[in-house]
């Protein structure tokens, strides 16, 4: 691997409606709610990559970023050209016990479309 350079991959864990919001502390509550896609996170988008493209059904949370790209400008995925990543899934501690579930059943099942798909399971 000498002068290679890999990409890290960060892939955050959050409950619905319940994400981190990045604003300057002069912007109001209002002026930062009201930006385009600010309730888009990379676990929302993928949900909604699952639900338009067939392409990635087989893969996890946790795998999707071995084949796809997350441009964060646009706040979307995109297939990958460089296959060389380092996936990592932010630690969640079992004392939150609802998103440390949530962080089980996203590396488990694959093409999740929703937070009630990822909720329901057929035997």
């Amino acid at each position: 691997m000498y002068g290679e350079s890999l990409a890290v991959q960060r892939l955050p864990i959050n409950l619905p409606n319940k994400h981190y919001v990045n604003f300057h502390a002069h912007q109001t509550v209002n002026k930062v709610l009201a930006r385009q896609n600010v309730e888009k996170t990379q676990l929302t988008a993928w949900f909604n990559y699952n639900s338009t493209h067939d392409n990635g059904l087989n893969l996890t949370y946790w795998q999707f970023p071995q084949y796809y790209t997350w441009n964060a400008k646009a706040k979307s995925w995109y297939p990958r050209w460089q296959a060389k990543v380092i996936r990592r899934m932010y630690f969640v501690l079992l004392s939150k016990e609802e998103q440390f579930f949530l962080q089980l059943l996203l590396t488990i099942f694959e093409g999740e479309k929703s937070w009630e798909h990822l909720r329901t399971w057929n035997m």
